[in-house]
């Protein structure tokens, strides 16, 4: 029996053999529990659990639509004008338009370098008021992605560039919840996703041979890095900035938009279980970057050591062992947590870019 107090905020509630964490939200002088998965345990003991959950994400994602493992762009625009000012090392760009499901568009650009390494990195802009990755110029506020773009070009890596639904500069809206009232074969998280898998479907496809596939992904854009590795062993590196905490460590307004504590979906894999899906596998690793001082997410600010029961870095230290625990056992794959200090907002910090990043994907 669900007991909701109003002198209480967190309530248990053992349901279908899950246990579930529910905060209470006073409306009107009535109390409301709301259900969430408590993440807290990691339930991948073997390879077979990754691939039983692998298999489960996917059905409930795109239901008898499968996984879009060969789905292509609908568009493809090559040799378009660059989105992004003073990039260097850069022949062209291509712009990709994805169709998706009840007339949605994704959105990406692959910038193809002057000098390649021959390898592909995935960036994904994630949740911006602006929708560009052309930042810090022209007054525009700079969270780092085109210095990230910039490092990586100079690097030689081709670089697709992939916007969230809704985030594009052709689709700028400040919110997308809505799309999960949307009636649709599976289920919208589908939508964040789509843009992702199906632009690198392309950059794989003809000719074109790469060493490896990273991906890098900054606030919202983390978040779709965390749950495209966990869901496509394509991505070997993984490095999702400000873009997840596992939901037993946050409380009220950070359990964040509908696509980040989707119960029916976070019922499946909980984000440490989603960790070791997205660095499990021979050569493949993760690398989690948390700004401590960040203003908006995912940071010290926003953590409640009482809830917690901990320190944030001690509630974030413990999961990183259990996941490194986790991989250990499993045999193949590495998982860490960088907790970075200089950066004074919601932001790629400049040491991240050189000191973290790119060492990670070297």
């Amino acid at each position: 029996m669900i007991a909701c107090l109003k002198q209480i905020k967190v309530c248990l509630h053992l349901y279908a053999g899950m246990v579930l964490l529910l905060f209470t939200v006073v409306i009107g002088g009535a109390v409301e529990c709301q259900a969430r998965v408590d993440d807290s345990k990691i339930t991948i003991v073997t390879p077979a659990d990754v691939a039983r959950k692998r298999a489960a994400l996917v059905d409930f994602t795109w239901g008898k639509g499968g996984f879009p493992a060969t789905k292509m762009p609908s568009s493809v625009q090559r040799s378009v004008q660059s989105p992004v000012q003073g990039l260097k090392n850069l022949a062209r760009v291509d712009t990709l338009r994805i169709s998706m499901a009840v007339g949605l568009i994704g959105m990406s650009h692959q910038f193809v370098p002057k000098h390649s390494n021959r390898r592909l990195a995935i960036l994904h802009l994630g949740h911006t008021s602006t929708c560009t990755f052309n930042d810090g110029l022209a007054g525009e506020s700079d969270v780092g992605i085109r210095k990230t773009l910039l490092s990586l070009l100079s690097k030689g890596f081709t670089v697709l560039a992939v916007y969230m639904p809704q985030q594009t500069p052709e689709d700028c809206r400040e919110h997308h919840d809505q799309l999960f009232n949307v009636v649709t074969t599976g289920n919208p998280m589908k939508f964040f996703l789509e843009p992702t898998i199906v632009s690198l479907n392309y950059a794989l496809s003809g000719r074109r041979h790469y060493r490896d596939v990273s991906m890098i992904g900054f606030s919202g854009g983390g978040w779709t890095t965390t749950l495209c590795a966990a869901i496509d062993p394509r991505i070997k590196t993984s490095i999702h900035v400000a873009g997840s905490l596992p939901i037993y460590l946050r409380w009220g307004w950070t359990f964040g938009h509908t696509e980040q504590n989707l119960d029916s979906f976070y019922g499946i894999a909980g984000y440490p279980d989603l960790y070791i899906m997205g660095a499990f596998g021979s050569g493949r690793s993760q690398l989690q970057v948390l700004n401590r001082h960040d203003d908006c997410c995912f940071g010290e600010r926003q953590h409640n050591s009482n809830e917690a029961g901990a320190t944030f870095e001690s509630a974030v230290r413990a999961y990183e062992t259990r996941v490194r625990q986790a991989l250990k056992k499993l045999g193949a794959g590495s998982f860490r947590v960088a907790i970075d200090d200089t950066a004074t907002r919601h932001m790629i910090s400049g040491r991240v870019i050189d000191k973290v990043i790119l060492p990670a994907l070297n």
